[in-house]
């Protein structure tokens, strides 16, 4: 059942908007400082980076959950402990806002971590969502989509690991689903570009558990995506939001 779960929180067609956001890559295309032949080098950085630094969070956002309460599920922790638990999310998604100078692909991560937490807690009974909602409206806190997605997947007993690939394939996917919309490149090109970094993908997650053994050594550099997305609002014609 879990893995069923997995499957559906990781698929593109979940409706909460990841179709329509770059992140960037709109205005490098139309920059032309990325092209088809340069996407296998610009995905293989984009996940060391951006995979790298969205991983740690996520599973530092899943960690929290098992941390908590001595163990207890969080469904069983009285309200001082759930608020204390809500208050050390909220603020491991302040960190996480830090690391996006950029404001659309800042605002971005943020709308589909909302997203994210409203349709899980329409789907299963997770009070905790509901809370960490309240709680981030209340203190106008970013709730971002990688740690969202951890939260949600440890809330449901997802496997860990199982969590850090799906999400980062999912991450994947719609790199290269926006790359199909921005660039003349092919089903085929996009799949074979996708199976080729599936060792890629494993590197990152075992980067992102040792990243996340000490989270103040969390590092990020991605100046060309950053001032992409900044310059993203100068377009004359945008089929993206960020």
């Amino acid at each position: 059942m879990t893995f069923l779960q997995l499957l559906q929180l990781a698929d593109s067609a979940l409706p909460i908007g990841t179709t329509a956001h770059s992140f960037g890559l709109e205005t490098l295309t139309s920059e032309e400082e990325v092209c088809v032949e340069q996407l296998v080098a610009f995905c293989s950085d984009y996940l060391i980076e951006c995979g790298t630094l969205e991983c740690t969070f996520c599973l530092l956002s899943y960690r929290l959950v098992q941390a908590s309460a001595d163990g207890d599920i969080i469904h069983n922790m009285v309200a001082s402990e759930k608020e204390a638990y809500i208050q050390t999310w909220l603020t491991l998604n302040m960190r996480l806002s830090a690391y996006k100078p950029a404001r659309e692909s800042r605002t971005a991560s943020a709308t589909l971590g909302r997203r994210l937490l409203q349709l899980a807690a329409s789907l299963e009974e997770l009070p905790v969502i509901q809370t960490a909602l309240t709680a981030a409206k209340q203190q106008h806190i970013e709730t971002h989509y990688s740690t969202a997605f951890g939260l949600v997947a440890s809330l449901l007993t997802i496997d860990e690991e199982m969590t850090l690939l799906a999400y980062l394939q999912q991450t994947l996917s719609a790199l290269l689903s926006t790359s199909q919309r921005l660039l003349p490149l092919g089903q085929s090109q996009a799949s074979n570009i996708q199976w080729h970094l599936k060792p890629l993908m494993v590197e990152v997650i075992a980067r992102s558990q040792q990243m996340a053994l000490d989270p103040a050594s969390i590092t990020t550099f991605t100046p060309l995506l950053d001032l992409g997305s900044m310059r993203h609002p100068t377009l004359t014609t945008r089929l993206f939001i960020s």
